[in-house]
């Protein structure tokens, strides 16, 4: 008897619009709070950088392998960072992932007082939880903050097609493909992914608890074949298109990569998905209806299966399991019409605002991290050299930053673009990972193959200790680093030893 009281508490708890909308206030301060900008943002600003100096290039011209075939996968999203950073500095790529985010809040929400047939205090506590999620572990200053703003955005417009049976509504969906394969080109068929669920649910059919709706899907077909041929206007054409193919499925991505290796249930993230799964099938059990729509089902499970798959495929479970409980628990709570209205767009102002005072008080202190990683010794190297003269040994997360600085490097965080798939000459990223992780290359036979002038080599680097016999080399700089992107370290805060050697013979 307790117990049926407490949840009917719960379900008839209706505080004003006005409380629950500062509730969006959660996930906009956890992206301040984390204020981390990863290593991978020197190489999207050198991207932009180079795109506007320079147009778009189809040969690689920042590391120290020639004729490297290239496609800027995410060009656009890497001049907007590049326009956003030369104006604003660091603060501005911050707001910029706030405004993002902001946006991600604001349509997560419209799709859940859409499926929710209006519950807005359903709508609120999914849409906290959901983007809370991802502003924990994915919303950064990388392309895939794009992304996600896509495909709920796509999600919202198929839904609001489906209940008023208006074509206008499916319009957006073209114009959501061109900006996907400009802004980041290797996710353009995750939106076919999300499509696909409600293409398979416009035919009627039944299986056991799950019905489908049986809509029009005349006009979605149609129109998922006019957003595949939206994508080929892009500066790459098909080059960009395929690239997903061409970049995915490698060994040592998968094994040494950290957003890339399968999910495991050893590590703190891992449980976490395992318990909001399992959160999810006890809603489904404990709130069990006759009748099931496919397309919830099919984006729950095609979702989980990404999750598993890859860390990175956890952010699109979040998407893609827990918006569309917006619709299974609408019957679990009540709809209230307050007196004092509030729109939708004012949490907006409300969130700016307060974000706004946070802001100002991580700018005037000054404590917003920002990634320079092994910046004293690369400064001290260009101190001493011409960047044109060096050609330096990196490891994968070593390499952005002094290409940002206008020295070339044997390798960077770039993996895709050191597979012989994308390059069309040689398969760089798998010798890397054989001299690092299986040691059947030898260290002097590697050196003598590129003649590196100079080597960045941090102690995690199997380089670090199996100098001793290699004569013609001498350390010239010791120093300490944040090392925020090493596939070793799985700890981003640790700090780690590093040496630069040069050549002297």
């Amino acid at each position: 008897m307790k117990k049926s009281k407490i949840l009917n508490k719960i379900r008839n708890y209706h505080p004003s619009k006005k409380t629950l909308f500062l509730y969006f206030n959660i996930p906009l301060l956890i992206v301040l709070a984390w204020n981390i900008h990863y290593n991978d943002i020197w190489f999207l600003l050198n991207h932009g950088r180079y795109i506007l100096n320079n147009g778009f290039p189809t040969i690689e011209p920042f590391t120290i392998h020639h004729d490297f075939a290239f496609v800027i996968q995410q060009w656009l999203s890497s001049v907007i960072f590049y326009l956003t950073y030369s104006t604003l500095g660091k603060y501005g790529l911050l707001v910029l992932t706030l405004l993002v985010t902001g946006y991600i809040i604001f349509i997560s929400y419209k799709l859940c007082m859409l499926l929710s047939n209006n519950r807005y205090s359903l709508s609120v506590l999914i849409t906290t939880i959901m983007t809370s999620l991802l502003a924990s572990y994915f919303i950064t200053s990388r392309p895939q903050i794009f992304t996600f703003a896509i495909i709920i955005t796509e999600i919202y417009l198929l839904e609001k097609y489906i209940r008023e049976n208006n074509k206008k509504y499916l319009y957006g969906l073209p114009i959501l493909s061109l900006l996907q394969i400009n802004l980041h080109a290797s996710m353009f068929f995750m939106q076919f992914a999300f499509l696909l669920p409600y293409l398979i649910d416009s035919f009627h059919y039944k299986i056991g608890p799950l019905k489908s709706d049986g809509y029009n899907k005349r006009p979605l077909f149609i129109i998922a074949i006019i957003m595949f041929l939206v994508g080929f206007i892009n500066p790459y054409g098909i080059e960009a298109i395929t690239y997903i193919f061409r970049s995915y499925g490698n060994y040592y991505v998968n094994k040494y990569i950290g957003e890339m290796v399968p999910l495991s249930l050893s590590d703190s993230l891992g449980k976490l998905y395992l318990a909001i799964i399992f959160l999810i099938v006890c809603i489904y059990i404990f709130y069990r209806k006759k009748e099931i729509k496919p397309r919830y089902f099919y984006l729950l499970a095609g979702t989980m299966y990404l999750g598993f798959s890859s860390y990175k495929g956890f952010a699109y479970f979040i998407i893609g399991g827990i918006l569309p409980l917006a619709d299974y628990l609408k019957d679990s709570f009540k709809k209230r019409i307050d007196k004092v209205k509030v729109k939708p767009y004012r949490y907006l102002l409300n969130s700016c605002c307060i974000a706004g005072v946070v802001l100002l008080v991580i700018i005037g202190t000054n404590s917003m991290t920002f990634t320079y990683a092994y910046k004293e010794g690369i400064d001290y190297l260009l101190e001493n050299e011409k960047a044109s003269d060096i050609t330096l040994y990196t490891g994968y997360g070593e390499g952005a930053y002094p290409e940002w600085m206008g020295i070339k490097c044997y390798i960077d965080p770039r993996a895709e673009v050191f597979f012989k798939a994308n390059n069309k000459k040689d398969d760089i990223l798998d010798e890397y990972f054989i001299l690092q992780k299986e040691h059947t290359i030898e260290v002097k036979d590697f050196l003598e193959k590129y003649k590196f002038s100079h080597l960045l080599v941090p102690e995690d680097d199997y380089l670090y200790d199996n100098m001793d016999d290699i004569d013609n080399y001498e350390i010239i700089y010791e120093g300490t680093s944040l090392n925020e992107y090493s596939f070793i370290n799985t700890n981003s805060n640790d700090k780690v030893k590093y040496r630069i050697y040069k050549r002297i013979s």
